[in-house]
């Protein structure tokens, strides 16, 4: 099986959360790439059986211009500020043979209010018709970190038991 871990970071927790959900499907034999959301093409969905997306949450969903912005002023690199996945998914053809899964990195503040990167997400794809798992949630003790304890760890465990899901499901 091949998948791919697009991601959107603006302090590398969501990268770092991106990372150990990819050694987690290799731990399930999954052949797995790591794609920033920057580097990621139009094609992903094309090449991969599993593409899994990773975004911060944003103003209770996903980045905008003006929150990347905003992240910029509080340190963040310039970079982050030209695309998100946001932008990414608008540009993505269909292609309903890959799987997808998504996941977020929020503030543990905002564990209990209702918005959610992934859940926006996962709402827009399923719009499009693609069959979304339920998605995960990863916690950070602020705006700009850190992770919280042992959130790469469950991160890990939540990417394999996607690859093992995947797995039973091409056999």
């Amino acid at each position: 099986m091949r998948a791919a871990v697009v991601y959107e970071s603006m302090f590398g927790n969501t990268a770092t959360i991106a990372s150990s959900v990819a050694d987690g499907l290799r731990r399930a034999g999954a052949d797995v790439t790591l794609i920033p959301v920057a580097q990621a093409g139009d094609d992903a969905l094309r090449s991969y059986d599993l593409v899994v997306i990773g975004a911060p949450t944003h103003a209770l969903g996903m980045s905008r211009p003006s929150t990347r912005a905003d992240a910029v002023l509080r340190g963040a690199p310039a970079e982050v500020q030209d695309r998100g996945v946001r932008e990414w998914l608008d540009e993505l053809q269909d292609v309903r043979t890959v799987r997808i899964a998504v996941f977020d990195t929020r503030a543990r503040a905002m564990r209990r209010l209702p918005g959610s990167a992934a859940r926006h997400m996962a709402h827009l794809l399923r719009r499009r018709g693609y069959d979304v798992p339920p998605s995960a949630s990863f916690y950070v003790g602020g705006i700009e970190g850190p992770l919280g304890r042992h959130e790469e760890s469950r991160a890990g465990t939540w990417g394999a038991e996607l690859g093992r899901q995947m797995q039973r499901q091409v056999a």
